[in-house]
């Protein structure tokens, strides 16, 4: 059983569109639900009438998770607590905005957005995710969200520009009364909301079976919807990797690349398990005829070493066994389709128990060098394009709601743009690594080949310094005490008295 053959089996409601139904079924493959709608379990090989079960028609024992393994390995290089990269904030001249950058580091730490940056890589794995921030009684808000439900208008003149996103789901009358939007007679509702650059627009819950995608069958609920001026979209969506379509609202998947090979790998890995079984209880043949069996065939014969079957003369017992070069040929063959799976998808393939001796970082990276690569391309999608344009809202939020609370703090309006980020290396440094990378940074500063502020962007990856201007300043009030103290011995010595002994 391929991917396609296996989303066909999938049941979702007919009245979602096609990019729904694709970006649900791929929400299965991360969780690793995709084969729970298959009823019959591995070993069962009969139905209830004695009618043969296909294997591919069974729901297999054995599952690899190699999907869900690369997009957390890829997620946790991306956003780690060593991963996160350095935020700084420039003034319109160029110049270290000292002031703004601390201010925007204290809101990163007190809205947690490391742990929230990670949920969204791995949730917008699928191709897309999109990130909500909103004012709400004037405390900040940030909320992630599914993009299965929600249709993007991006401008015709911008491809990144948002015009609208509306947001469009089915749920039943409980949900709505536990949504806090009232009671509803017993049914299943379209729950639809309008994201523009100016209002966020609720509508009053239609029937299933009406008309909601045009705005001719929605009902405005006036006292829900809200009125923010932003002059944007609150959202910031973030499109996964690079696709074939530049005008698609998803990127591409990081894992659909190596879902076909990790289905074959989970059915192998099953029917291996399962012939490891029979192995241990073969199925007993017995050769004679029935009426020399004392009680017939429907005695139970017990194949249990403790106990002995008589068998007349001419008799015969065997047991059906297999020998062991069948599971050492399926466990060859998932060897080979993990490494495929791995590759088509760059993941990691490095094999951690194959390690003898610590290695440094450079070595390290070249190990995990198609994972690296990914995460590289991802560093663009969820860094430059995600998590800097948060920022930017939230800053624009925060002029436009002078009052804001953020974590029940309030900072005040700050001003938005000129935000970059710096990543840390791949991988920590080793002391010997360090020990290089000083002798080469002490080296280029004797030579003045290099200045002191390229010096500690050089050192960062071992000293994780946060601030290239605040360390500079510290090193030189270090410099400048240590002249002064050697001024202050040269003066002691001076003055002593020469015919001292």
């Amino acid at each position: 059983m391929d991917w396609v053959e296996l989303k066909k089996t999938m049941m979702f409601p007919s009245t979602y569109s096609c990019r729904t139904k694709n970006l649900l079924a791929l929400e299965k493959v991360l969780d690793g639900t995709m084969y729970n709608h298959i009823p019959h379990p591995f070993f069962k090989s009969c139905d209830s009438d004695g009618t043969y079960i296909p294997v591919n028609r069974r729901r297999p024992s054995i599952r690899t998770h190699l999907c869900s393994t690369v997009v957390d390995d890829s997620a946790s290089l991306l956003f780690s607590q060593s991963h996160w990269p350095a935020v700084v904030v420039k003034t319109d001249d160029g110049a270290d905005d000292n002031d703004r950058e601390h201010l925007i580091r204290n809101i990163i730490a007190d809205l947690h957005l490391a742990s929230v940056m990670e949920q969204a890589a791995v949730m917008g794995s699928v191709g897309s995710v999109a990130v909500l921030v909103q004012a709400i009684d004037d405390e900040l808000i940030i909320e992630i969200k599914r993009t299965c439900f929600l249709e993007p208008v991006f401008s015709l003149f911008d491809a990144r520009r948002l015009v609208k996103v509306r947001e469009q789901y089915v749920v039943d009358a409980d949900g709505l009364m536990r949504a806090g939007l009232g009671e509803f007679p017993p049914g299943n509702y379209w729950f639809t909301r309008d994201f523009t650059e100016n209002e966020t627009v609720w509508y009053q819950p239609i029937k299933l079976g009406s008309a909601p995608h045009t705005d001719d069958g929605l009902i405005r609920d006036n006292t829900r919807s809200v009125i923010h001026g932003l002059g944007v979209v609150p959202i910031v969506w973030i499109k996964n990797l690079p696709g074939t379509d530049p005008g698609s609202p998803d990127g591409k998947c990081t894992f659909s690349a190596g879902i076909d090979a990790m289905i074959d790998a989970d059915y192998l890995l099953s029917q291996t398990v399962r012939g490891l079984r029979y192995s241990a209880d073969p199925t007993m043949v017995l050769s004679t005829d029935e009426y020399q069996l004392p009680g017939g065939m429907t005695q139970q014969m017990p194949k249990d070493a403790s106990h002995a079957i008589s068998l007349p003369q001419g008799g015969d017992a065997k047991l059906l066994e297999i020998n062991g070069t069948g599971a050492t040929a399926s466990l060859n063959m998932w060897e080979a389709l993990r490494s495929l799976a791995l590759e088509a998808m760059h993941g990691n393939r490095a094999q951690g128990d194959r390690l003898t001796a610590a290695q440094s970082g450079r070595a390290m990276e070249l190990m995990c060098l198609g994972l690296t690569w990914l995460t590289g391309r991802l560093r663009r999608s969820y860094g430059e394009f995600g998590l800097i344009s948060i920022l930017n809202l939230i800053c624009r939020i925060s002029q436009a709601v002078p009052d804001l609370r953020i974590a029940g703090r309030v900072h005040g309006p700050v001003k938005s743009g000129n935000i970059s980020l710096v990543w840390p290396p791949w991988f920590e440094p080793t002391f010997g690594d360090m020990q290089t990378m000083a002798n080469a940074v002490q080296a280029a500063r004797s030579a003045n080949a290099v200045s002191m502020d390229s010096a500690v962007r050089m050192m960062r990856p071992a000293t994780h310094v946060q601030h290239v201007g605040e360390e500079k300043n510290k090193i030189l009030n270090d410099i400048k005490k240590h002249d002064e103290r050697l001024r202050a011995l040269d003066g002691q010595v001076q003055d002593r008295d020469p015919t001292e002994v």
